[in-house]
């Protein structure tokens, strides 16, 4: 409680300080480095204060360069501080809006289409067993100011009383479908139902049940790049990470070029400098593309391999703002994939691997390393966050040396001293002398 008071006075005085210098800075002429002016304000906090107010700074400074919506710095403000509509915040808001008349837009992509220039965007929710974050994803799409936009839920047969909150909270809302399962199928299954379904729109999100947009304009922005830049397989922007146990926001800036080669990214998906983004929560996606990458013919309908297949049919797009927010939490699936989950998601990879040589003119040789690369992250990351028993750890290996063999040593190697451990610890003796 201590802290939390602290960070708010922190954050109070930080706010009021801001305020003047952008009041100072107003009509100034020339390019402003708010960054490095506004961390200059960070005064002699302690170290987890301090870190608070140096992510602050980085919010409004993003702020001040107009690259993000006022809503996302009052959603910030308030999530973290309880302050969203305080004096304070409102009074920077003020000296913001002022700071406005004299900035060029950070991006030519933003403005919001008349009804009659608004091709359909259909968002996709799968959901199981998440009724109090599925209302908060349903209702920020409800709240874009884009015009045309409908929303089909599909229930992987949820027990929580889902399909009760979707009649009371949904039931009278006409943007609003609700598709129910008998049984569990998993969500790579339910997004192509839901697509076939009712994914007729020219644009396409698939919106994962846990996660949900700040950025009521972000829709139009979007739209509005894909038409600036036909073509494109998609338009995505940044995040904020939020950890649900400490409630910490972490902004997760993408980093890439506003239009980035398909083949670069491909080539090097989730590489240094080249990395993906946060789900596909802020992912549109043109329809046309996802058509012509055969995704009803996709044997893992997970994000890397919707991204993977799209950059092989154009280019991607990248809006520098933060409109979104992905949860992280002890049941995101990325943390709790089974084997068979994981032997699937390669063996899409392999395919997208056979595609890029087949009907893309990518080199055989060029692809082998791309799957050894990517082959290697997946089962490192598997090993690492999911793997739970010695069997998990063996039949990997068993897979790797007879799908991965140039990367069977590497593995292995690195994982010796935590399979030994997980051997160790199956006697019952062992682990009651070391208290687990």
């Amino acid at each position: 409680m201590e802290q939390r008071v602290e960070r708010m006075q922190a954050c109070r005085r930080f706010l009021a300080d801001a305020a003047r210098e952008d009041a100072d800075a107003a009509g100034q002429p020339g390019e402003r480095d708010w960054t490095a002016r506004l961390q200059a304000l960070i005064g002699d906090e302690q170290p987890g204060v301090s870190e608070e107010m140096t992510a602050l700074a980085k919010v409004v400074a993003r702020q001040a360069d107009g690259r993000d919506a006022p809503e996302v710095l009052r959603f910030y403000l308030e999530r973290r501080f309880g302050l969203g509509e305080s004096d304070e915040a409102l009074n920077l808001e003020a000296r913001l809006d002022e700071l406005k008349n004299g900035l060029a837009p950070a991006s030519e992509s933003g403005g919001l289409p008349d009804d009659a220039e608004s091709p359909k965007i259909s968002v996709i929710i799968t959901t199981y067993n998440r009724k109090a974050f599925l209302r908060q994803a349903i209702e920020s799409i409800l709240a874009q100011d884009y015009p045309s936009v409908e929303i089909t839920v599909i229930d992987d047969a949820s027990t929580d009383g889902t399909d009760e909150l979707m009649e009371e909270a949904f039931g009278g809302e006409s943007r609003v479908i609700y598709m129910r399962n008998t049984s569990n199928r998993g969500p790579g299954a339910n997004r192509l139902e839901a697509f076939s379904a009712h994914g007729d729109g020219e644009y396409i999100l698939f919106l994962d049940d846990d996660d949900y947009l700040v950025d009521p304009g972000y829709f139009s922005k979007a739209v509005a790049f894909h038409k600036r830049v036909p073509g494109l397989s998609f338009v995505a922007a940044n995040v904020f990470l939020e950890y649900s146990t400490s409630g910490r926001l972490q902004l997760q800036e993408i980093g890439l070029a506003e239009v980035t080669d398909r083949r670069s990214y491909f080539l090097n998906f989730e590489r240094p400098g080249y990395g993906k983004p946060a789900s596909t929560l802020t992912t549109i996606f043109r329809r046309e593309a996802l058509l012509d990458m055969n995704i009803f013919q996709m044997n893992m309908v997970n994000d890397a391999s919707i991204y993977l297949r799209s950059l092989l049919v154009g280019d991607a797009g990248f809006i520098d703002s933060a409109v979104g927010v992905y949860r992280i939490h002890g049941n995101n699936i990325t943390f709790n994939l089974s084997r068979d989950f994981l032997v699937r998601n390669l063996e899409e990879k392999r395919t997208i691997r056979n595609m890029a040589v087949d009907r893309y003119n990518y080199r055989s040789a060029e692809m082998t390393g791309w799957f050894n690369n990517t082959a290697y992250d997946t089962i490192v990351y598997y090993l690492r966050n999911s793997a739970k028993t010695t069997d998990d750890y063996t039949y990997m290996y068993e897979w790797t040396r007879s799908n991965c063999p140039d990367i069977y040593g590497k593995i292995k190697q690195e994982f010796r001293g935590r399979l030994m451990k997980k051997q160790i610890l199956r006697f019952p003796f062992v682990r009651k002398l070391i208290g687990r």
